[in-house]
């Protein structure tokens, strides 16, 4: 009845909304991995700085030691100590990448075990990705936004500000787009190959009409 194309693309539309709908309600336990792993990373960084995480559903909270710019502490009451910096980040707004890559390999025709490697192996290559956008978040939001205490500790830390801003961009606008792309191309290269040489699929040449490609 359909195409391997019209085939594959009509089996991602059912696939990609149901794969987003389990990532987006098992959330909060997608996210587990990506706090520890960017805590790891954090804390590796500037060991002196980050303390812990906590986490809220899916949101993040990463831990400073360091003290909150007297400007904005008007009105709080410091008795029981000056509070912290406390930087939140939502590691979902870089993990969309993952139900885009099931949703991929659900709709390609694979057997299972096929099917449960790619998952398998994509997964940890995009929890990577996640864990490289929550973590320039977090020092995007302190070495931007947290006062001139917490970009001078980022500073002497050996970090470049102009870095961190463009590794933030390229984990958030970048990585997470191209990547389960790539994954899947890479994963199913013999696929592929096989809906550019389907007979009928071959793009006329410069000049020539598809009748006439056809004909040829």
């Amino acid at each position: 009845m359909f195409g391997p194309l019209k085939s594959l693309l009509f089996l991602a539309v059912l696939w990609l909304p149901l794969s987003f709908f389990v990532w987006f309600y098992f959330a909060q336990i997608f996210v587990m991995p990506i706090a520890a792993m960017a805590n790891w990373v954090l804390q590796h960084l500037l060991p002196d700085v980050f303390t812990g995480v906590e986490q809220t559903r899916h949101v993040l909270a990463f831990i400073t030691s360091l003290p909150i710019d007297p400007a904005l502490l008007v009105g709080v009451d410091t008795s029981q100590g000056t509070p912290a910096v406390v930087v939140e980040a939502n590691p979902m707004i870089y993990g969309y990448c993952i139900p885009v890559l099931v949703g991929l390999v659900m709709a390609t025709p694979l057997r299972h075990w096929q099917r449960l490697w790619q998952i398998g192996v994509g997964v940890i290559i995009l929890s990577i990705v996640q864990t490289f956008g929550t973590v320039f978040d977090v020092l995007k939001s302190l070495g931007l936004q947290a006062g001139d205490e917490a970009s001078r500790v980022i500073t002497d830390a050996g970090l470049s500000l102009n870095f961190i801003a463009f590794c933030y961009q390229f984990g958030y606008l970048v990585l997470p787009a191209i990547t389960p792309v790539i994954l899947w191309v890479v994963f199913n290269q013999a696929f592929i190959q096989g809906l550019v040489t389907t007979e009928g699929s071959e793009l006329p040449e410069v000049g020539t009409s598809s009748t006439e490609t056809k004909s040829q």
